[in-house]
């Protein structure tokens, strides 16, 4: 109790009285009638349509602020942009990213503004859009971290306490297609995952589907992330400056004239210079993946592993960096053209002393991407785009272990194992937008992509003159023809039908993708959704552990072949009731989804033995969000139920059916938020049962031929057993003020108040044990066949949640 009475007390203890100019109150008023006393009280004009606010409905309490800076709070509430376009004149248009100001039937699309919080809206197609120059504060966050800022949605969510590992109604993460500008991107994480590569300034907005996919996004069968830095060409130039305890970020956007704009961002971490408690936080959970292991009956298992790694005995440089770029050019009203560039790095080196040998680590990652973009008005019913892309991803680990092999008391390097991936992906797409009729629109659309895909994989030992090595190298050739037909109902609702054909030459195999969008107000505050939709991936990451000294997985990808690794498919259906009214939402959502071509491989599956099998799996599962808010307070309650099963037929000594590794039955996430003049306060509550494991029956040490200890292990039913359930409790605040004339804003924020540390995943690595063949012999096992030999348990991999974790952040902007 002691931990939520400090909350309370930090939350509640900050207030300020600002000294600014007018009182602002207003409980449930119609937004026409606070504009209209608004230009009486400062003999201003505000210019509008009378259809984009005759539904918006303000609740406001603000003393002592200017009429400028009750526009924004005004921007805040509603979603509509406020343009000031001189001293005493505004006008109000619906929110919109270029300087075009579109007509207020593009409001239709949006169904509630401020579906979760302020900046997250839920689209007539089921979609979600984030708005990050609008979203509010948020429990443990000082940024507008997107991949974090997802994860208050019901149905998104990552086991690993991840800003990458996101997995969306029962997905693996590799499941997810995710675009930056046009970017197809293949790792978006830093430090493992645990930090989004997307610099918090150039991520403006993001459309996220769970279900109910538009037909023109392909090759992955989960969540779709779609985020654009913007294309707004500025008056005047911008810019911004952040310091938090982890990196520094910036960025610039100038018009280089009326019709041309460009847009810079940069961020770096400084860890390699600086390590501050952020930092070091991060740095226990990742580099700690051991811990006392036991078997059903609590008795605690004696494995011969390197598990004496400590702070104390072990070195770590940690550094990232990323720099983005935008051109905008808008030659005239039909026709909007934008240049995108990305760089990201990241680089990991560790080492640390286990008994008598030395082992060293070193991981590096990178994306590069262009990307064209062009879009043509060629008549009032008639749009094109085109888009051309061109993407790269390279990740390379290399494991070096140093000991004494040969007794002299010198350390020789004993063994190198390496770990490469590297992926090039090139295309274009080409989409025409036809306006049948006013509340009709056909699309179609041709896609061409071409993949090329290499693994590396070695095992070298210096002084034995022995190395093996993997190399493989794939590509994929892909062709995709979409069409759908939209029928707006104008309020009433949405009709999409859709279809994809899609021809992979890795598979040789031609696919045909239907998808059924249907959305219908049943009444003013009811509406009803159901979504059918069939999808197929021919490219997935798997899961390599040999020889991975920091016993973190390796996340190869591969793409799929009509052999080893097969196309993963997916049948989904899902369907709900959104009620809306005034400040209360409540949001039920349905789900069914059977995913094929699952291997024992696959990002999210683990097994005690590395054979490779193939498998399936159902997943059902309920969303369910619930938000209110009154005056300045804010409240979303949000909850998932999965049922996640796996069937793998020819597993050894498996039911036919079990739980799914991510078989998180249920999660529940309560957020809260407070504004108060210049001050934000956010304070977040989630829980979720333990992921499912496999437990250990019995476990004995033996002894090999050679003398040595060798522990047997009897495993039960495969994720038969629970990890403890996972909680924590997050806190939030920010504060504006001005520098002079310069905005600023000064943010904390606390991860896990009460530092409760569970595990959060358990990983065996096991054999089988090896026959008498001159190789390691074990006495009685001649004869005998491999399903017949006992298995030897020779690690336990574990990691564990993040403890209390404070950061802190100050932003200048100009």
């Amino acid at each position: 109790m002691k931990h939520y009475f400090f909350v309370l007390v930090f939350f509640f203890s900050m207030t300020i009285v600002a000294q600014q100019k007018q009182d602002f109150k207003y409980t449930q008023t119609s937004l026409s009638q606070v504009l209209k006393e608004l230009q009486e009280r400062n003999n201003i004009s505000i210019s509008f349509a009378s259809d984009a606010i005759k539904d918006i409905f303000v609740t406001i309490d603000i003393k002592q602020i200017t009429w400028v800076e009750f526009l924004s709070v005004l921007e805040s509430e509603t979603g509509l942009t406020f343009e000031k376009i001189s001293e005493n004149q505004i006008i109000v248009t619906p929110h919109t990213d270029n300087n075009i100001i579109v007509p207020i039937e593009a409001l239709n699309d949006i169904i509630i503004l401020g579906y979760v919080t302020n900046g997250i809206d839920k689209n007539k197609d089921g979609s979600i859009a984030v708005d990050t120059e609008r979203l509010g504060i948020l429990p443990g966050m000082v940024n507008t971290d997107i991949a974090q800022s997802i994860q208050l949605i019901p149905g998104i969510s990552t086991l690993d306490e991840s800003a990458t590992g996101i997995q969306v109604r029962g997905g693996s993460p590799d499941q997810n297609l995710i675009l930056y500008d046009n970017i197809k991107l293949f790792n978006t994480g830093y430090f493992y995952g645990m930090f989004s590569l997307f610099n918090p300034f150039a991520t403006q907005k993001a459309t996220i589907y769970r279900s109910g996919t538009s037909a023109s996004y392909g090759d992955r069968i989960s969540g779709i992330i779609d985020i654009s830095s913007g294309n707004k060409i500025h008056e005047n130039t911008k810019g911004g400056f952040e310091i938090d305890g982890l990196s520094i970020n910036g960025y610039v956007k100038t018009p280089l004239s009326s019709k041309i704009g460009l847009y810079l961002f940069a961020r770096r971490s400084y860890s390699d210079l600086l390590k501050t408690p952020t930092y070091n936080s991060y740095v226990d959970k990742i580099f700690t993946n051991f811990g006392v292991a036991r078997d059903v009956n609590g008795n605690i298992l004696e494995l011969e592993t390197d598990d004496d790694f400590s702070p104390e005995t072990s070195n770590n440089t940690f550094n990232f960096a990323d720099i983005s770029t935008k051109l905008i050019i808008k030659p005239n009203e039909k026709n909007d053209i934008e240049f995108s560039a990305l760089y990201t790095r990241n680089r990991l080196d560790f080492d640390f002393k286990g008994g008598d040998e030395v082992l060293v680590d070193s991981l590096i990652t990178q994306n590069k991407g262009i990307s064209f973009n062009w879009k043509h008005q060629s008549s009032e019913k008639q749009q094109e785009e085109l888009t051309a892309y061109f993407s790269e991803y390279n990740s390379f680990y290399q494991n070096d272990e140093i000991k004494d092999e040969t007794g002299d008391g010198i350390l020789d390097l004993s063994e190198v194992n390496i770990r490469e991936n590297n992926i090039t992906e090139i295309g274009a797409n080409f989409t025409s937008f036809t306006q049948i009729r006013e509340s009709q629109k056909l699309t179609l659309g041709y896609q061409l992509s071409f993949t090329d895909l290499d693994v590396t994989i070695s095992k070298e030992k210096p002084i034995e003159s022995e190395r093996e090595v993997l190399v493989q190298d794939d590509s994929n050739l892909k062709n995709a023809l979409f069409g759908e037909y939209t029928i707006n109902l104008n309020n009433k609702g949405l009709i999409n039908a859709g279809v994809r054909f899609s021809h992979y030459s890795s598979l040789n195999e031609f696919l045909i993708e239907p998808r059924v969008n249907f959305e219908y107000a049943l009444s003013k505050r009811l509406r009803s959704k159901i979504a059918i939709e069939r999808r197929n991936q021919p490219i997935s990451q798997l899961i390599e552990f040999n020889h991975t000294e920091l016993r973190l997985e390796n996340n190869l990808w591969r793409l799929s072949d009509d052999k080893q690794y097969p196309l993963l498919s997916s049948n989904q259906i899902s369907g709900g009731l959104l009620y809306h009214h005034k400040s209360l939402n409540i949001d039920a959502d349905f789900y069914y989804k059977e995913l094929k071509g699952l291997t024992t491989f696959t990002n999210g599956f683990s097994n005690p033995l590395e054979n490779l099998e193939q498998g399936e799996s159902t997943i059902k599962g309920v969303d369910i969000l619930l938000k209110y808010k009154r005056n300045n307070y804010k409240v979303w309650l949000g909850y998932t139920f999965n049922d996640i099963t796996f069937q793998f037929l020819n597993l050894e000594d498996t039911p036919s059916k079990f739980n799914g590794n991510n078989d998180i039955t249920h999660q529940f996430r309560i957020s809260n938020s407070f504004k108060l003049n210049n001050w934000q306060f956010a304070l977040g509550w989630q829980i979720r049962t333990g992921k499912p494991i496999t437990p250990v029956n019995s476990y004995t040490i033996e002894i090999d031929a050679d003398g040595e200890n060798a522990g047997v292990v009897n495993f039960g039913a495969i994720n038969s057993d629970r990890l403890p359930s996972f909680h924590r409790l997050d806190a939030s605040v920010l504060y504006d003020f001005k520098i002079k004339k310069t905005d600023a804003q000064l943010g904390i924020s606390l991860l896990n108040i009460y530092n409760r540390i569970k595990p959060l995943n358990l990983i065996y690595k096991a054999e089988r044990k090896p026959l008498d063949d001159g190789g390691i012999a074990i006495e009685g096992t001649t004869g005998e066949t491999p399903e017949e030999r006992e298995i030897i348990l020779e690690q336990v991999i574990q990691r564990f949640s993040l403890g209390f974790t404070p950061n802190i952040s100050f932003k200048l902007f100009i």
